[in-house]
This record gives C-alpha cells, sequence and structure tokens, in this order.
C-alpha cells in the first residue's frame, strides 16, 4: 500500500478557532509556516533539529523552544486551531527556532525531508482511532516506522506517548528488531525530559486512562 492511497490519521474538520488564533493566524503565518522543501531543509540544516508531530496545542514545541534556543523545532499538525496557538506564543516569546509545517506527517516526511534530517522525533498523544474499524488510521504502521528510520540521523531518538493501551501494545511489537535499542527517560537529554505535561495528557490522567511512553534510539 502507497502513502498516497492509505487511510489518513486524521479526518479534515472546520474546528472551532478563536479570535486570537485567527488573529495570530494571519499575522505570523508567513513568518513562522514554511512548505517548500528548501525552506525546510534550510531551517534544520546544520543545528541539533526536532520534529514535533502532531503538536495539539503546542505546549511541548513551546517548552523546548524557549528552553532551547540553539535547537531548530519544526512542527507539523494540520490543524489550524493549534496552529494558531503557536503561532501566537511563537510571537509572544520571539521564538526564532520554529518553524511550522501544515500538513499530514506522512507525506511532509516521504516527499520534504531528507534522509538522516532529525535528532529527535516526538509524537506525544496522537489519535489512537480506537475502534477496531478505524484501527487502519493510525498513524504508526510498519511502513511509517521504516519512514521514521530514513529521517532520524543515526543515534537519533524517536520519542513516543498514547494513553491508550492497546495501540501501545502494538506500537511496543512494531519497534522490535535490530533497527531501534529501546531507551528509558533518564537515558535522554535534559531538553527531552523537562518536558510539561500537555492538556492531552492531564485529560487522561483525569479519565484515569494508563499513560504509556516508547522510547528508541535509531541503531541501524
Amino acid at each position: 500500500m502507497t502513502f498516497n492511497s492509505k487511510s489518513k490519521s486524521f479526518v479534515t474538520r472546520q474546528g472551532r478557532i478563536t479570535s486570537n488564533q485567527r488573529k495570530a493566524l494571519d499575522s505570523f503565518w508567513n513568518q513562522y509556516v514554511i512548505s517548500e522543501l528548501s525552506a525546510i531543509q534550510g531551517f534544520i540544516r546544520g543545528n541539533y533539529s526536532l520534529l514535533d508531530i502532531g503538536f495539539g496545542a503546542g505546549e511541548t514545541l513551546v517548552s523546548i523552544a524557549q528552553k532551547n534556543k540553539d535547537i531548530s523545532l519544526l512542527g507539523a499538525e494540520v490543524y489550524q486551531s493549534g496552529i494558531g496557538t503557536v503561532l501566537s506564543k511563537a510571537d509572544k516569546f520571539n521564538l526564532e527556532n520554529i518553524r511550522i509545517v501544515n500538513e499530514d506527517a506522512e507525506d511532509l516526511l516521504q516527499n520534504k525531508i531528507l534522509n538522516n534530517s532529525f535528532d529527535a522525533i516526538i509524537m506525544f498523544y496522537p489519535d489512537p482511532w480506537p475502534k477496531r474499524r478505524h484501527h487502519k488510521r493510525r498513524l504508526i504502521k510498519k511502513e511509517f516506522i521504516e519512514l521514521l528510520n530514513k529521517k532520524l540521523k543515526p543515534n537519533g531518538i524517536f520519542y513516543f506517548k498514547t494513553d491508550w493501551k492497546d495501540y501501545f501494545d502494538k506500537v511496543n511489537l512494531l519497534f522490535e528488531g535490530p533497527n531501534w535499542e529501546e531507551l528509558n527517560l533518564i537515558d535522554l537529554e535534559e531538553h527531552l525530559r523537562d518536558i510539561p505535561s500537555t492538556s492531552f495528557e492531564k485529560k487522561a490522567i483525569h479519565a484515569n486512562r494508563s499513560l504509556n511512553t516508547k522510547i528508541v534510539k535509531k541503531v541501524n
């Protein structure tokens, strides 16, 4: 199955956009949102680079950017409400080390990211598509993991969180093999350990769902 023919991990919908988000989208889109391969590669080339897939409200993206001005952070998000929130914060805190791509993460990695580009890729609380008939929409599958491996630099880190145990168990199995080495949180550099709880994480805790983490390093 090709990437273009597989089921998307998101459903395009017109979510509610606040007046502050709309103002940020109108004012700062051209400053922070990039789409061309040359612009993306120019931004991440030469620095420690991190990709945040589906950053939601951007708590993680903004926190790392504020504390680590030497890291180039690329955020991939399909929903403009979240992008608007991040653009507002990026302007407020003068975060020149953030850029946003408004498109599907699979398409981005497949078509606009060169191999061996990222030091770390993080993906926190993606849509779990809990109903069995929707599992095909889950982003992490064998083909996607192979893509992650290509786009990470040698010894690059993939850091995943989910509050759905079924999803986590399947991800665990997919990362078995000689291409990945499992890590613990203590093995990570400080900028990946010192991350605030996201709004999704707080909702999961409130709903008494378990928090599951998978951290792996590319070794082949």
